[in-house]
């Protein structure tokens, strides 16, 4: 009964009770043209070779029923892989030849075809997303249901956590909102942050581009462009100035007999050797940064900054974390803002310094005891220092440093006490 309910079956089925009821009227009629009486009752021979031809007949439609219902499934299953994007099943002609053969070695090239594009689309894919995770601009993608499937590392910035502890939340709940158009929801953010909007399908699912751009980022870096330029002429005018004027002093300086002219020419050339290291420090910002990107321990930068600062006395509070950064440039960072914490605190201070986890944000504080941060603004602007001897290098350049590692620095008065923390943080790399 089961075959029946097929209508492959049923067409097969019909057609062959056809042939037979053909084959008795052909029977019928060649007899009464040729005279001959068919007998109602036969003799079993004649009735058994009758019922076997039948039979036969009835067994050669079925094995053609079946190969005809084995060429269809073979392109059904093979349509169906195709529904779920695998396009490496191959049918196997059950005929060597003719227009059902024909049929599936079309089926083959064209899942040849199609796999061959899908490979090429999950390359793209592939070189997309390596480019995004690469970029230093904020990218975030959001599918069809409006949910986060993907960030970069330059995420940080906005959220200061790494984009997968917010996998799967929605534009409000980080603080997007996509209407009237893609915007921030805080207008402090809003008016840092410009956000660009687009969509895009990828395997028939449509996805939500979302790239923020840093309005302060990119004004930082036409300010250091400026920067650059003009240190550029100033550090070769200096230069070609300091030069001859210094050999000159040195050769006078020999030639002074009195200890008063000495001791002028002494100054002098102090003065003169202080503005030269003056502009090589300040030339850095004109060198290329080339950040390599290690693991560094908890304990192996407590170590490093107790083993850089000896005659201080520390306290340190130490939890387990570790820092993904450029070991040069993070050093750098941390003798600069360190020896402005020796110099802002009295004498006898003793220094805080720790290192943990939050929010999968690695995070490094040094305390100090001195007389707290007074004009926030200015902090980090080139030449500004409230110190007599200061230059305003250190903590411009720290930020830099610390922003080529994609982390931030910041710079607050203390709660507890009086006294300043300067923080930095870096994204922990959960991948």
């Amino acid at each position: 009964m089961h075959l029946f309910k097929e209508p492959l079956a049923r067409y097969f089925v019909g057609k062959f009770l056809l042939l037979i009821a053909i084959e008795i009227a052909g029977v019928c009629v060649v007899s009464w043209q040729m005279g001959v009486n068919i007998p109602i009752s036969m003799p079993l021979p004649t009735l058994l070779l009758i019922v076997g031809l039948i039979v036969c007949q009835g067994l050669l439609l079925k094995q053609l029923y079946n190969r005809c219902k084995l060429s269809f499934e073979r392109c059904g299953y093979q349509a169906e892989a195709w529904l779920k994007r695998d396009f490496s099943l191959k049918a196997k002609p059950t005929f060597s030849s003719g227009v059902v053969a024909q049929l599936h070695n079309q089926l083959n090239a064209l899942s040849d075809m199609l796999q061959n594009e899908k490979t090429d689309e999950d390359m793209q894919s592939f070189l997309v997303a390596e480019l995004i995770s690469v970029l230093n601009t904020p990218m975030l993608i959001f599918d069809q249901r409006m949910q986060l499937c993907f960030g970069n590392d330059a995420c940080f910035q906005l959220f200061q956590r790494p984009w997968q502890t917010l996998r799967y939340s929605h534009p409000e709940a980080i603080g997007l909102t996509p209407s009237p158009q893609w915007h921030f929801i805080d207008i402090q953010n809003n008016k840092r942050w410009q956000v660009r909007h687009s969509t895009f399908t990828q395997q028939s699912q449509s996805y939500h581009l979302v790239v923020c751009i840093d309005i302060q980022q990119a004004l930082r870096d036409q300010e250091l462009q400026a920067w650059q330029r003009l240190i550029r002429v100033i550090s070769h005018e200096i230069r070609n100035s300091l030069t001859p004027v210094s050999a000159i002093l040195e050769r006078l300086q020999t030639r002074a007999k009195d200890p008063r002219d000495h001791e002028a020419f002494n100054i002098v050339l102090e003065r003169c050797f202080h503005l030269q290291d003056f502009i090589h420090k300040y030339s850095q910002l004109n060198q290329p940064i080339k950040v390599e990107i290690k693991r560094l321990s908890g304990l192996e930068v407590s170590k490093t900054v107790q083993g850089l600062f000896t005659d201080v006395a520390w306290q340190i509070e130490l939890s387990p974390v570790y820092f993904h950064v450029d070991p040069t440039l993070f050093n750098q960072v941390l003798i600069n803002i360190i020896k402005n914490a020796i110099e802002a605190s009295p004498a006898g201070s003793v220094l805080t310094l720790k290192l943990y986890t939050k929010d999968n944000i690695a995070i490094l504080e040094v305390l100090d005891e001195g007389t707290g941060v007074a004009n926030h603004d200015n902090l980090f602007v080139p030449f500004y220092s409230t110190k007599q001897t200061g230059e305003g290098i250190g903590l411009y350049l720290s930020r830099y440093f610390v922003e080529q590692m994609s982390g931030s620095i910041s710079l607050t008065n203390r709660q507890d006490k009086q006294g300043a923390i300067c923080q930095l943080a870096f994204p922990v790399q959960l991948n």
